[in-house]
């Protein structure tokens, strides 16, 4: 007959693991007083928006003037390209650059006229600047 220790060293290993003890439950509904009042911030554009700040525009702005910028980089990189990838973007890029087509939102015309540009003076000065 084997020692009584060895049975419940045995019997030990056989039961089930003791369960886990349950997490803790969240609070429902809204936070005491002296949290939410620390995550209510007025911005200084929500109280004066008559005054704009130089740096904010709308999305659609700031889209426009990413792809009028990535444009304008484009034309400056790859002006002297030798491999074909980047020759056929700098020529698309150019094309785009020339082209009055205003049916498209992204047209060059409607990008520049949408950011307060004049087109015919971005295209002389990019001539300018490509010339040098």
């Amino acid at each position: 007959m084997p020692p009584l220790g060895r049975l419940l060293g045995l019997a030990a290993m056989d039961a089930p693991p003791p369960p886990t003890p349950p997490k803790p439950r969240r609070p429902r509904g809204r936070p005491p007083i002296h949290l939410s009042a620390s995550l209510n911030l007025v911005l200084p554009s929500q109280l004066f928006p008559e005054f704009p700040v130089a740096g904010c525009a709308p999305g659609e702005r700031r889209l426009m003037l990413a792809v009028l910028e990535d444009a304008i980089g484009i034309l400056v990189k790859h002006r002297d390209a030798s491999e074909p990838r980047t020759r056929l973007l700098y020529h698309e890029t150019a094309t785009w650059v020339r082209s009055d087509d205003t049916e498209w939102p992204f047209a060059f015309v409607n990008v520049c006229e949408a950011i307060g540009f004049s087109p015919s003076c971005v295209r002389r000065g990019l001539g300018r600047f490509l010339r040098r």
